[in-house]
């Protein structure tokens, strides 16, 4: 993820590698997508990112949620 790229801008790039991945055989289950998505926030987003990794090892968290998360704290630190 840049520091300049949004949360959407940055999920549609990935979905489209993940679909393009999904097209050829390989697809890639929902632990895997949140621990690339948290993988990949930028230096900024360090707090947030250990915050959710601890997360998602305690306890079972769906990708809808992930991605709620994650909007939701651009949204606050945006404003």
């Amino acid at each position: 993820m840049l520091d300049n790229e949004s949360i959407d801008e940055m999920l549609t790039c990935f979905t489209k590698i993940a679909n393009e991945l999904s097209s050829l055989g390989d697809s890639i289950d929902n632990d895997q997508k949140m621990r690339k998505i948290i993988r990949v926030l930028s230096k900024s987003w360090e707090v947030k990112a250990t915050t959710l990794k601890e997360l998602n090892d305690r306890e079972e968290m769906d990708f809808s949620g992930l991605i709620g998360n994650l909007k939701t704290h651009e949204m606050e630190i945006k404003t």
